[in-house]
């Protein structure tokens, strides 16, 4: 590496929660890193199995700068940002307890940080990713960011992962880490305040693998999410009023909101899908004619299903 990647120092935050089955797996990818971390932060938040018992055997034996530090039970958001509070270095990243990275995850990363802070204003650094549930595995390849992508985050979170990011400690701070009363999108929308203002990258190679469940689909558990979901938009629009026509907070809006009617359709909630698209007539008239119609005949469908309670 050269000698301006050697200096800058790196934080690794690892929010954990009852994760004894898979946090050793994601310290054991920390240290195979070809370049170390300068310091790892677990935050332990509030678990109740023996997760903090295996860190510390762990730490015993470990050549990482690892700090452990417990907290009560209080969500990933807040366990980063206590992570984040207690960085001092330059750059920070995420890795979740029951992910792994690559072993050259930091390495390349560092070197697109670098070579790209030369000529742009760089806030985040993301790389591709490959998600694993049980057998089967998705590559997320796209899109590829380089520059500009604010308004790319009207239409979808275009990060592909809080494990997969790295981000200057200051910029972090600037915006006050992740917004702790939202309990869904609270990334794309730290993501997304990140891009207003700053340039984001991609490193095109696959360097994080995520593992993951259903608990946190939408499409397995609409109904928990949807509220929050509302709350997102709500903030979204509002941090960025000055910056969005009317017409794409509408287009925000709708597209936000039809997403968990999808969903309700998809699990026959028929209720909720009625109950959603309501909440669409209420943005705009427009949503009558959203995704050419499909909006309005899901709910007609779900209305008459809902009625006859099939």
């Amino acid at each position: 590496m050269k000698n301006n990647e050697n200096k800058l120092t790196v934080a690794v935050v690892i929010p954990m929660y009852n994760s004894n089955n898979t946090i050793q797996r994601a310290l054991s990818s920390l240290e195979k890193q070809t370049v170390k971390p300068t310091k790892v932060i677990i935050v332990d938040d509030g678990s109740i199995d023996e997760s903090v018992k295996t860190v510390n055997v762990y730490i015993s034996s470990s050549c990482l700068n690892i700090h452990l530090v417990s907290q009560k039970n209080a969500g990933p958001s807040a366990a980063r940002n206590k992570g984040i509070s207690l960085s001092s270095e330059k750059l920070v990243c995420f890795l979740d307890a029951d992910d792994e990275w690559n072993e050259n995850k930091l390495e390349e990363q560092l070197a697109t940080y670098v070579e790209k802070s030369k000529s742009h204003d760089v806030g985040l650094v993301e790389t591709f990713t490959i998600d694993s549930c049980e057998d089967k595995k998705i590559k997320r390849d796209t899109p590829l960011l380089a520059g500009k992508h604010f308004k790319d985050f009207l239409y979808a979170n275009v990060i592909k992962g809080t494990a997969s990011v790295m981000i200057p400690l200051e910029i972090l701070n600037e915006f006050g880490g992740f917004d702790e009363s939202l309990h869904y999108a609270e990334d794309r929308l730290l993501w997304s305040q990140i891009a207003k203002k700053y340039d984001v990258f991609t490193v095109q190679k696959y360097l994080v693998t995520r593992h993951f469940g259903t608990e946190g689909n939408i499409t397995s558990n609409p109904e928990k999410y949807y509220v929050y979901k509302k709350e997102f938009i709500t903030k979204f629009i509002n941090l960025n009023s000055d910056t969005l026509t009317e017409q794409e907070k509408v287009s925000f809006s709708l597209s936000n909101i039809y997403e968990f009617l999808t969903a309700f359709y998809t699990n026959k909630s028929y209720k909720w899908v009625v109950l959603c698209y309501r909440d669409m007539l209420s943005v705009s008239l427009t949503a009558v004619y959203y995704n050419r119609g499909y909006a309005s005949l899901k709910a007609l469908i779900s209305l008459v299903k809902s009625l006859l309670k099939v």
